[in-house]
């Protein structure tokens, strides 16, 4: 097991981050094993004619099934909504001699597969470090750009409702409910099933990363090298790649279809600009649509950082109910 221990500058310091680098190569890591994770397979299925087309061989030679990826590909987030263009410009920076540390620490740990190809890699560490960069930005382009909406709008909710967690029962709330291998005791987390170095935080406190692609599995970053993260399995990432109901006829005839389908996808909550991309729509009628709905008290608005989620409220469940019997 690996254990953090906190100072209650650690526990006052936890904060949440969003980070499309992090989805990127965990979607990437899904690509080549899927058949240990089976929750993705409507993903795969969608993307494997866009993935045939892109060259991933060395971010695959680093992410073996059971071993060490480097952290350098995935620094910890700045900032709590990150932008890609700002996270693969760090890659691309990377100090060198942490470049190949990892890398030489990816071939040797549990007797990596494609050490020879490792090698290869370590003939050229700049190199390396700027091609498996491009790689990175491809997956970008190809494989999550095009539903970045729907991902965030499952990251954010998750994040709203780890907030709530915490602001009701602190951190031994919220990590108990977290990952069914985590525990608090007193001023330490327990990770029980995770196999890595213990931690003394410090006062840094510890960055939490919600991600789409990290069922069922947790990551920790520990090295001193690096802001103290967890990235675990964001709630509601089964519901990503699965069909949305159709509004109930009786509910469309009494709302009208669309603003109907709009208020049965208030699961999870959403955005505006998250609606209009799911659903082909123009902003301004998916703005008025709910606005509607909120002057009706079938759905209400909580600002999130920049942003406005909508959610029914216990009126607007009692309807969809009702109209399904």
């Amino acid at each position: 097991m690996t254990v953090l221990r906190f100072t209650q500058a650690d526990a006052l310091r936890c904060r949440f981050g969003l980070s499309p680098l992090w989805e990127t190569v965990s979607a990437v890591r899904v690509l080549h094993g899927l058949k240990h994770r089976p929750l993705y397979s409507p993903w795969v299925a969608a993307k494997t004619e866009a993935a045939a087309g892109l060259d991933l061989r060395m971010l695959r030679a680093v992410q073996p099934r059971v071993g060490f990826t480097p952290d350098f590909l995935t620094p910890p987030p700045k900032a709590s909504r990150a932008r890609f263009a700002t996270e693969i410009a760090r890659v691309r920076i990377a100090p060198l001699d942490v470049v190949r540390a990892e890398l030489i620490r990816s071939r040797d740990e549990l007797n990596n597969p494609a050490a020879a190809e490792i090698d290869r890699m370590l003939a050229d560490p700049a190199g390396t470090r700027e091609r498996m960069a491009d790689e990175i930005e491809s997956a970008w382009t190809t494989l999550i750009q095009p539903d970045w909406p729907l991902i965030s709008r499952v990251l954010e909710d998750d994040i709203a409702y780890r907030g709530e967690q915490l602001t009701s029962g602190g951190l031994a709330k919220l990590f108990d409910d977290l990952h069914p291998t985590l525990s608090w005791e007193d001023d330490r987390l327990i990770a029980s099933r995770y196999r890595g170095q213990d931690r003394e935080l410090t006062g840094q406190g510890l960055l939490l990363v919600p991600g789409v692609f990290a069922w069922p599995f947790l990551v920790l970053v520990v090295d001193p090298g690096y802001q103290p993260t967890l990235v675990y399995p964001a709630r509601g990432a089964a519901r990503l790649w699965s069909d949305v109901p159709a509004p109930p006829d009786p509910l469309a005839r009494l709302l009208g279809r669309t603003r109907a389908t709009l208020l049965v996808a208030l699961d999870p909550p959403a955005t505006t600009s998250a609606l209009a991309a799911q659903y082909g729509l123009a902003l301004a009628t998916v703005a008025e649509h709910l606005a509607a709905l909120h002057g009706a008290g079938l759905a209400t608005r909580r600002r999130t950082g920049h942003q406005v989620h909508y959610r029914r409220t216990d009126v607007g469940q009692a309807v969809v109910d009702a109209s399904v019997g």
